[in-house]
């Protein structure tokens, strides 16, 4: 399914992006680029919330994919941004 369907789907009313060239991970420091790692030239997992000017407004980069950030933290900092 692409970004765009996705987002219609989920109601979404922001656009959603994909790097399948693994360019702007590595501008934004989520790019492993460890060669003994499983994972070599995957994105980490991460999360950013980037606003309307470009400026990214809220970074974390977790070591172990199994984890994620709690919703409430992502919603919290969205609001910041209101």
């Amino acid at each position: 399914m692409t970004n765009t369907a996705w987002a219609e789907k989920m109601g979404l009313t922001f656009p959603l992006v994909s790097d399948v060239p693994r360019q702007t991970l590595g501008v934004y420091g989520i790019l492993d680029t460890d060669p003994q790692s499983r994972l070599f030239r995957y994105a980490k997992r991460s999360y950013l919330i980037i606003d309307n000017a470009g400026i990214v407004r809220y970074k974390k980069v977790l070591d172990n994919a199994r984890e994620l950030v709690p919703n409430d933290e992502l919603l919290a900092e969205l609001d910041k941004l209101k």
